[in-house]
């Protein structure tokens, strides 16, 4: 990448996140660090709008929309002993480390050809009218339709979806040979900590 293209990107990543909070505003969207969120239905709707160099030393700006129920989150922290996180403000559900990575349901790029704010803008206000279409539009039924499509957190989305629907014994023999999972809180892997709150879950129904 040349020396003037470092710069303008530098330019254009320092211009981004200025320019996403005032044009937010005019929407209902919330916006916390580099996480465009919103909430409806129970459903927890994010969104990413990103500007960055490529491999072949190109500009390209990008958006990528993910869903999650709200309830998948809550479940997490009861199965790590992190139920404190409830009381958070609503955007830990976005940029916070123990959370599940919700589904991919839109995503797009466009390269800048002039490397300019004006260029960058035009594509900003594009995205940010797409993703105030689909928060319109989303329902929990796209979240189950999606939630195998990418590995990134999928074993969490199915053990805890089946946890949710009451189908522990199910959640248990899918997460047999699973290993411990990607999460640990105090000691406690978050796959054995889903199959122990599923046995209570059990137990309880057998009383």
């Amino acid at each position: 990448m040349k020396r003037e293209q470092q710069r303008k990107l530098r330019e254009l990543k320092k211009a981004l996140p200025k320019m996403l909070k005032e044009k937010v505003k005019a929407y209902k969207m919330k916006k916390k660090d580099y996480m465009i969120w919103y909430s409806i239905n129970d459903l927890f709707i994010e969104c990413m709008i990103d500007v960055r160099e490529t491999v072949d030393d190109r500009c390209c700006c990008s958006i990528q929309v993910k869903i999650k129920p709200l309830w998948i989150d809550d479940l997490l922290w009861d199965c790590l002993g992190m139920e404190n996180n409830k009381a958070e403000p609503m955007s830990l559900r976005a940029i916070g480390a123990f959370t599940v990575s919700g589904v991919e349901v839109y995503s797009d790029y466009a390269y800048l050809k002039e490397w300019t704010r004006e260029e960058m803008e035009k594509y900003v206000d594009l995205y940010l009218e797409k993703f105030n279409q689909i928060m319109n539009e989303v329902i929990i039924d796209d979240f189950y339709a999606h939630i195998s499509d990418n590995t990134y957190h999928e074993e969490l989305r199915v053990s805890l979806t089946m946890t949710y629907n009451a189908r522990y014994q199910e959640a248990i023999e899918y997460l047999k040979d699973k290993g411990e999972g990607i999460f640990c809180n105090k000691g406690l892997w978050i796959h054995d900590s889903i199959k122990q709150y599923c046995k209570r879950m059990m137990n309880k129904q057998q009383v």
